[in-house]
């Protein structure tokens, strides 16, 4: 097992996302854990290096026989000045971080007096938690933050989903 392997692969656009493909044989001795992934494991966990940037990523079947794909941030892309079409160099290494998002403040709280709604939120995909805390976390000001974490705990109260 190898612990890291340099890849170079052209981007291309699936609506407004940025993926590669890889050949899964040059993936392979990573030996990458499953990811977790509602049903069943359909995705590899990796750590992608690229432009001197780490983002953890989830390999995918690609329909590309005998291949992954494997989507970019466009912030990472931007920032190296590269888009859909270019030849991008990157690592993948071993992951095994947990992928669960570390909650605001204002819903651990909640969640902590209301285990009902902790509940509801395991409920979901990681990637949709993981979705909703960085919408969260995104936002400037406290308050919106705030704001912003009541939107969704009510609507886990109401509804049980995190969609509108």
């Amino acid at each position: 097992m190898i612990s890291c392997r340099s890849l170079r692969a052209k981007l291309y656009k699936v609506a407004l996302v940025r993926w590669v493909d890889v050949p899964k044989a040059a993936v392979a001795p990573l030996d990458l854990p499953p990811a977790d992934i509602k049903g069943a494991n359909k995705g590899w966990n990796a750590l992608l290096r690229f432009n001197d940037d780490l983002d953890r990523v989830t390999l995918f079947n690609s329909s590309r026989l005998g291949h992954y794909k494997v989507a970019f941030k466009v912030e990472l892309l931007q920032a190296a000045g590269v888009d859909a079409g270019d030849t991008v160099e990157f690592t993948l290494e071993r992951d095994r971080a947990s992928r669960e998002p570390d909650l605001p403040d204002e819903m651990a709280r909640v969640f902590r007096t209301r285990p009902e709604l902790r509940e509801r939120w395991a409920k979901h995909s990681v990637a949709i938690r993981r979705q909703v805390v960085r919408y969260i976390e995104q936002a400037k000001g406290a308050e919106v933050r705030a704001k912003r974490c009541w939107i969704f705990l009510e609507r886990l109260a109401e509804t049980g989903k995190l969609g509108g």
